[in-house]
């Protein structure tokens, strides 16, 4: 276990400084830079002033330098210094990551608990009204985009009913209770896009773990009907769905920009787009750089979650 840890390690590194690496080129090829997009709309001149900010910011390095520059500074904990914001990275990312936190863990809790148990609902009696019904609503939700159903969301609860605020800006200091009410309405658009891709994921393997032939022993030898749904077909139906919980905790942090755009919320989804449209590449990298590491330690995660749960399984 201990040899198959730090292989994977060495992957999570090996991915990181790829993905780095991709994000550097793919704004290299693009067209402009920081400083076309900073000094835009403050002259038309592109002589003397463009290229006197690019020298400051390092730009006029070969792409190799300015690469393997910003890779060993962050090998050593500097992230940089963003072009846009003249701050540094790590304190902006840092918000930003704790403030998706707060929006993804909840939903994240609420869409697997709820899942799990639609999944076995709709297995037990496969094709029947309740399976239905789960699987209209379940595919409901994946069909419609965020930010059609935050939109709805925010035209019924907040605009009709009063009962929630139309976006998410959130304050530091304020507690619990405030948090829960101003996210209510984002976290229950994540969770619906989690819940469905989960729950269907359940129901499909539920159904053919009840088919094998060590759960028909159990309930040949009388064990309660809830100790075998839960103890012996969930939880080796649950295999297939640890590797879409995996998936969907990288997608929470940072593949939201919808959802966060259309609640006005500061998260690290909306960083990214906003370091994408001034070019700022520190900031871009390091966002980037979260995304990555939370998709590549979920995945670990699942594979020793797969040992967990199926004792066969081990890894070398």
């Amino acid at each position: 276990m201990l040899r198959y840890l730090i292989l994977r390690l060495w992957l999570l590194a090996v991915t990181l400084i790829g993905v780095s690496l991709l994000i550097f080129v793919i704004l290299q090829v693009l067209p402009g830079d920081a400083v076309d997009v900073l000094l835009l709309n403050w002259t038309s001149d592109t002589g003397a002033e463009f290229e006197t900010l690019r020298r400051q910011l390092g730009l006029d390095r070969p792409w190799y330098e300015q690469y393997f520059g910003w890779l060993w500074d962050a090998m050593r904990g500097d992230l940089g210094r963003s072009f846009s914001m003249d701050a540094p990275v790590a304190p902006i990312v840092m918000e930003r990551l704790l403030f998706s936190l707060r929006l993804a863990v909840p939903a994240l809790l609420i869409a697997v608990v709820l899942s799990l148990v639609l999944g076995v609902i709709a297995a037990v009696r496969p094709n029947g009204w309740v399976d239905s019904a789960i699987t209209v609503c379940t595919l409901t939700g994946v069909s419609v985009p965020a930010f059609i159903s935050g939109s709805l969301f925010i035209l019924i609860f907040a605009a009709w009913l009063g009962w929630f605020p139309s976006t998410a800006s959130l304050s530091e200091g304020e507690g619990f209770f405030h948090w829960a009410y101003v996210l209510a309405l984002p976290i229950a658009v994540l969770a619906i896009e989690a819940l469905a891709h989960i729950t269907r994921i359940t129901r499909s393997s539920m159904i053919e773990v009840l088919k094998t032939p060590y759960v028909r022993t159990a309930k040949l030898k009388g064990l309660p009907r809830q100790l075998v749904l839960f103890k012996h077909a969930l939880r080796n139906a649950m295999l297939p769905t640890v590797t879409v919980i995996a998936f969907n905790i990288g997608w929470m942090l940072g593949g939201v920009v919808l959802v966060e755009q259309v609640f006005s919320y500061p998260g690290l989804g909306s960083l990214v787009l906003f370091s994408i449209e001034q070019r700022d590449l520190p900031m871009l990298q390091a966002s980037m750089f979260i995304v990555a590491a939370a998709y590549c330690v979920a995945n670990m995660l699942a594979d020793l979650t797969y040992a967990l749960l199926d004792p066969r399984i081990r890894y070398s």
